[in-house]
């Protein structure tokens, strides 16, 4: 697992990133002029070489034309493939299997190898004991967007074949013909950038945002099953998670015996 402390992008490819992230979400439409040097370096707070070297890698792009005399223009919009994709969970875990039925797999590959330290701690492995990790390239509409790791107990992951991997989501495996029930799932979400291997995989580029999610699936047990993290492209999904009331509460902040007005 990458080390939660990580090193800090060049300034002028965080600035760079920003714009293009502006002009992906139509703050600066084609043929708008882009604000000045001076403005962005008052905004950005960097020198004006860090603008420059952000606005050179918005035209060696493709997005931005100079015009001499005129300043910088956008040129072109990005095309993020469509619509994002969402998932949308309520706390049901129906709602996950429902979702992994709509990606396809474009690459699967299926190696034995030791485990991360928290993943051998989280499923109660002894020092030593490998694990069985699948890696798929998961697409919709053959667009990829998203690199799924699977870490299962070699005893489980012996038996999975590849060839079946691209014909049916691996939780439909486990569950209907190497009969694991699912009962829960825990979850983590957050924000990451995509080191070389991922950017690859997802045509993207090195150190673009990505949404990091590791699932630890249980089936009857305390110890999860199998651990799975994910990159997605940020550009192209979405995550959404439904709030349902259950119970009406008190705040904590309204003074006792305080009622608002009707």
């Amino acid at each position: 697992m990458a080390s939660s402390t990580r090193p800090l992008l060049p300034l002028y490819y965080r600035v760079s990133k920003t714009l293009e992230q502006r002009i992906r979400d139509q703050q600066y439409r084609v043929g708008q002029r882009f604000p000045s040097e001076d403005a962005l370096c008052r905004e950005f707070r960097v020198s004006r070489m860090t603008i420059r070297q952000a606005l050179a890698g918005l035209v060696d792009a493709g997005l931005v034309v100079r015009r001499r005399g005129s300043g910088s223009f956008v040129k072109a919009r990005i095309e993020g493939g469509g619509p994002s994709r969402a998932i949308t969970l309520t706390g049901a875990l129906e709602d996950l299997f429902a979702q992994v039925e709509t990606a396809q797999v474009e690459g699967v590959r299926i190696v034995e190898e030791p485990p991360p330290r928290d993943v051998q701690e989280a499923m109660g492995l002894p020092e030593g004991e490998g694990v069985t990790v699948v890696r798929r390239v998961r697409a919709i509409d053959d667009q990829p967007f998203a690199v799924t790791l699977n870490y299962l107990p070699t005893w489980l992951g012996r038996r999975l074949r590849k060839e079946d991997l691209y014909r049916y989501p691996l939780l439909q495996l486990l569950e209907e013909r190497h009969h694991i029930l699912f009962r829960r799932a825990d979850q983590t979400v957050e924000a990451r950038l995509a080191d070389e291997d991922i950017a690859k995989d997802l045509g993207i580029t090195f150190g673009d945002a990505v949404l990091f999610v590791e699932r630890r699936m249980f089936g009857a047990g305390d110890r999860p099953v199998e651990v799975v993290r994910s990159h997605y492209r940020a550009d192209v999904y979405s995550y959404k998670i439904r709030l349902v009331r259950t119970r009406r509460v008190e705040f904590p902040w309204r003074p006792a015996g305080h009622r608002c007005p009707a």
